[in-house]
């Protein structure tokens, strides 16, 4: 109980933390610009803006599907779409980093497969951001070229060394070709990544002027802002890394702040509102998992317990054969 009450303080202190940051950004710019920079933009710009938010959701649920099938064996595919939307919510709505877990309880069957894909997506969501941040930083801050060099040799190095991990195999369901699939995932991840950058170039264009390697420069660390751990999916420290690093194109800090809320909007809130809707609609599958949300180690430790259970059983076979 302590706990779920102190992880609960600790989600809206960072709420609360990410609010105060937006408004206090907002206090800062020309609000009258913020009305003037949605009046600049064109139908078929943001149209195709808005197209492009629905390509990156299909990337993003085609990766979390590819994930599942290939580390789990027990699932039915019509539970992977409700999974995918459950997860924006999740990560939204309930204290914790570790509340996105949760929508693995809603694909029937074992968990270990599917616990095991979803760290590899958080991981690949984790790794992209991190490996674009150190590579894009010399671009920026010259100075820090050598340090960033050399953790760009070490994240490169590792990628090649984690799927060779033995506690991969521990927790999968069926063979794996880890390899294989590390590679799909870093490719699903850095189309995710590219999608969103031409969505900032189309609308940033829309009201100024900037190329596309400015704007990959940029957006690089702004979608890096949810690593930063003080706000939820890192609001308010989005917008603050946009007016810094689009001031250095001239851009109206206004017009940063109203792209970065625009594309969080399109791109996060109303894929959680679908997801709200589906965790509702299908709260029985929550049920049994009540107390399990409360801490990621009760989580870890129901798939443990399962891992462990089928290990018993695979020795009991072994036995009377």
């Amino acid at each position: 109980m302590r706990r779920f009450f102190r992880e609960k303080i600790i989600y809206l202190a960072k709420l609360s933390i990410g609010l105060i940051l937006v408004g206090w950004i907002l206090s800062r710019v020309d609000s009258s610009r913020l009305l003037e920079y949605f009046l600049q933009l064109n139908f078929w710009p943001l149209a195709v803006v808005i197209l492009l938010s629905v390509c990156g959701l299909y990337v993003q649920f085609r990766r979390w599907r590819f994930l599942v099938e290939s580390n789990s064996a027990h699932f039915e595919t019509r539970d992977l779409l409700p999974s995918f939307f459950a997860g924006f919510a999740f990560r939204l709505m309930i204290p914790g980093g570790h509340a996105e877990v949760s929508k693995i309880f809603l694909l029937p069957g074992r968990k270990r497969g599917k616990a095991v894909a979803f760290g590899m997506e958080k991981f690949f969501q984790t790794y992209i951001k991190v490996l674009l941040i150190t590579a894009a930083v010399p671009l920026t801050f010259p100075e820090y070229g050598f340090w960033c060099a050399t953790l760009l040799t070490v994240l490169v190095i590792a990628y090649f060394l984690l799927p060779k991990i033995p506690w991969l195999k521990y927790f999968q369901e069926k063979e794996v070709n880890n390899h294989a699939v590390f590679f799909k995932t870093l490719l699903f991840s850095v189309t995710v990544f590219l999608v969103m950058a031409f969505q900032y170039f189309i609308l940033l264009n829309q009201v100024h002027k900037i190329d596309l390697m400015q704007t990959l420069q940029t957006v690089v660390f702004m979608w890096g802002a949810g690593l930063v751990p003080v706000s939820i999916s890192g609001l308010g420290v989005r917008e603050g890394l946009a007016v810094y690093f689009l001031h250095m194109y001239n851009f109206p800090p206004a017009y940063a702040v109203a792209t970065s809320l625009f594309l969080f909007t399109l791109n996060a809130v109303l894929p959680a509102t679908i997801g709200a809707v589906i965790i509702y609609r299908k709260r029985e599958y929550l049920k049994d998992i009540k107390e399990t949300l409360k801490s990621s180690g009760r989580i870890w430790q129901t798939i443990r317990n399962g891992n462990d259970a089928r290990n018993k059983s695979e020795k009991t076979e072994m036995n009377q054969a």
